[in-house]
């Protein structure tokens, strides 16, 4: 749940009142419907039915959101119910969407979760903890300037898309003007001049980028381009910045995503890399060391001391979770890699390339 005021209340009521409330009249339920951004009506004749129970449970595990049931009439006839149903009710979109199927509990999770986000959300700092807290963890971004001609056009064509992935994809808009947002362009690898642009991203134990083969932003070719990660048949995005031309001129040889591989795995070489962030305080705070080490086996014949910025080139080896993280990739034809867990010293890093990758390593997982 979110951390604004009225999503504490919110989870505050659900907490400590009945995890939906008895409507007894329309009034009630017209009050519950118009103040609440999202709410989820039970229309059970009889509140002790098996149905109204499963609709309870459901009540139970959901916290940013109202419920209400009712048997009342009335209520039936004011919101067109002819039997018993469950309705999510959104002041967005269609306005409101009925249940359809068998009334479990998991199915009514389901149609929750699917129908409670707006087709199309703006990533935002209230937005951000329902992006991320929610159960679809696949995110389509178009960063889309507020500022762009045409703006209204390619939001809409965006939202066009969304309709056909609702409880699949998640579909997201980011204001690529915005200063707030200029961390996220990074870490995807974009400029503020190449948006608009559509990244595709799942943030599921490894967080994985996808970007379309074309920069054409019409519903038809979005749908496409999701159907086919849908599918499997798209490949996973991996940045690299351009290989400077002086990148083993100095002690601490310089990776990018292009070079990564023939470096790191060259059977011949035994490999010590740092995966840094430029912004990174420890990062900096181990720069003069690294580079120490470097000069210490700058003229070794099988040990190379290198470097890479890890926020604008990945590489389908090695994931990184934290900045800095040493790996060393040893000689020989296994593509071994051993992650580094001694003293951040000069005479720990030594012990630890002397002693071929024992003396410091982390324990396997």
């Amino acid at each position: 749940a979110g951390r604004e005021a009225d999503d504490i209340v919110s989870w505050l009521k659900k907490r400590t009142g009945p995890a939906a409330t008895t409507l007894t009249d329309v009034a009630a339920a017209e009050t519950l419907v118009d103040s609440n951004e999202v709410a989820v009506i039970g229309f059970f004749k009889d509140l002790t039915s098996e149905a109204a129970k499963e609709f309870l449970l459901a009540a139970e595990s959901v916290d940013d959101i109202p419920f209400g049931i009712s048997s009342s009439d009335d209520v039936f006839s004011k919101y067109q119910l002819s039997k018993d149903g469950v309705v999510l009710f959104k002041k967005f979109d269609e306005g409101r969407n009925n249940f359809e199927g068998d009334l479990t509990k998991d199915n009514l999770l389901n149609f929750i979760k699917s129908n409670q986000l707006p087709l199309v959300i703006e990533f935002t700092e209230q937005t951000a903890p329902k992006i991320f807290g929610g159960e679809i963890k696949t995110h389509i971004l178009l960063f889309l300037p507020k500022s762009v001609s045409d703006y209204q056009g390619k939001l809409d064509n965006f939202k066009s898309a969304a309709g056909s992935f609702k409880g699949k994809i998640l579909f997201i808009f980011i204001d690529s003007d915005h200063s707030d947002n200029q961390r996220i362009l990074e870490f995807f690898g974009l400029k503020k001049e190449e948006c608009p642009a559509v990244r595709l991203i799942t943030l599921e134990e490894e967080m994985t980028k996808y970007k379309p083969e074309s920069d054409d932003l019409t519903a038809d070719k979005i749908r496409e381009f999701c159907n086919k990660f849908l599918e499997g048949k798209i490949k996973p995005h991996l940045m690299s910045q351009d290989l400077p031309e002086d990148w083993d001129k100095q002690p601490v040889k310089v990776l990018v995503g292009k070079n990564f591989e023939e470096v790191a795995f060259d059977e011949n070489k035994n490999v010590f890399v740092e995966f840094y962030a430029p912004w990174c305080g420890h990062c900096k705070q181990l720069a003069p060391i690294w580079d120490k080490l470097g000069e210490t086996y700058r003229d070794h014949e099988n040990i190379v001391i290198a470097k890479m910025d890890s926020t604008a080139n990945e590489v389908e080896a090695v994931k990184i979770h934290s900045f800095p993280t040493l790996k060393f990739f040893p000689a020989g034809s296994g593509r071994n890699v051993i992650d580094y867990n001694g003293e951040r010293t000069l005479e720990g890093f030594k012990k630890f390339l002397e002693s071929g990758g024992q003396d410091g390593a982390a324990a396997d997982d």
